[in-house]
C-alpha cells in the first residue's frame, strides 16, 4: 500500500512539514507513481522553475523525459518570468507572469486539464507551494483562489496535492486551508528517516517511515 494509491480519489490533500523534512521525497514519489500508472500529472510551481525541479529529480535518479514526450507530465511555471520576461512556453511548460497571476494560473490549469482528459479521465495536480502565495498575498485571497482551483480540478475528474511549509504561517491560516482539504499529510525527519502521517488516509493514521 502506497500513499498515492491510498489517497481518496477526486480529492484535495495538503502535504505539510518543516523545511528539509523530506517533503520533496514524498512529492516526487507521488509524481512518479502517478506517471508510472499512466495518470497524467500537472505540476504548478511557484518557487522554482521546471528546469530546476527536473535537476532536483535527476539528483534523486527520477527520469521524466519520456513522460513529458508522452504528454503525461506538464508544468505551469509561476517563477521564471519574474526574472526573465522573454522566456517562452514549451510543449510541456506553460509560463505565467508570476505567483500572483491567479487568473492566468486558473486559465492555464483549465487548458491543460482539457488535454489530460483526452488521455485519461483521472489526473493529478501538484501545487508547490502555497507558502509562496501566502508570502505575496493575504490569506483571504489565497483561500478564495484555492476554493476555485480545487473545485475546478475535482469537477474535471482530478485530484490535487498542495504543499505548505510548517512554521511559516499563523495557525489560523493553516486551519483555514486545512478546512478545504479531504486529507492532511504530515511529514517530519527523525535522524535520516522521513516520517509520514496522514489524516483522512486509511493505513497512514500513525507516524511511520516513508519508503517511497
Amino acid at each position: 500500500m502506497t500513499l498515492t494509491t491510498s489517497l481518496p480519489k477526486n480529492s484535495a490533500a495538503l502535504l505539510i512539514g518543516p523545511p528539509l523534512s523530506g517533503e520533496k521525497q514524498v512529492l516526487f514519489s507521488y509524481l512518479l507513481e502517478s506517471l508510472n500508472n499512466s495518470t497524467p500529472v500537472l505540476l504548478i510551481s511557484t518557487d522554482k522553475s521546471p528546469e530546476e525541479i527536473k535537476k532536483d529529480m535527476l539528483q534523486m535518479k527520477i527520469f521524466v523525459t519520456k513522460f513529458e514526450t508522452a504528454k503525461l507530465l506538464k508544468y505551469i511555471d509561476c517563477y521564471s518570468k519574474q526574472t526573465d520576461e522573454s522566456i517562452k512556453d514549451t510543449d510541456c511548460i506553460r509560463r505565467v507572469s508570476g505567483p500572483l497571476a491567479l487568473n492566468e494560473i486558473s486559465i492555464a490549469l483549465s487548458d491543460i486539464e482539457r488535454d489530460f482528459i483526452r488521455l485519461n479521465p483521472a489526473h493529478n495536480v501538484i501545487f508547490s507551494s502555497l507558502s509562496t502565495l501566502l508570502m505575496y498575498s493575504n490569506p483571504q485571497m489565497v483561500g478564495r483562489f484555492l476554493q476555485v482551483i480545487i473545485a475546478k480540478v475535482k469537477k474535471a475528474g482530478g485530484s490535487i496535492l498542495l504543499t505548505m511549509e510548517e512554521g511559516m504561517h499563523d495557525e489560523k491560516v493553516i486551519v483555514t486551508i486545512e478546512h478545504l482539504m479531504d486529507a492532511i499529510i504530515h511529514v517530519k525527519k527523525e535522524g535520516d528517516k522521513t516520517m509520514i502521517r496522514a489524516d483522512g488516509v486509511p493505513g497512514f493514521e500513525k507516524w511511520s517511515e516513508f519508503s517511497g
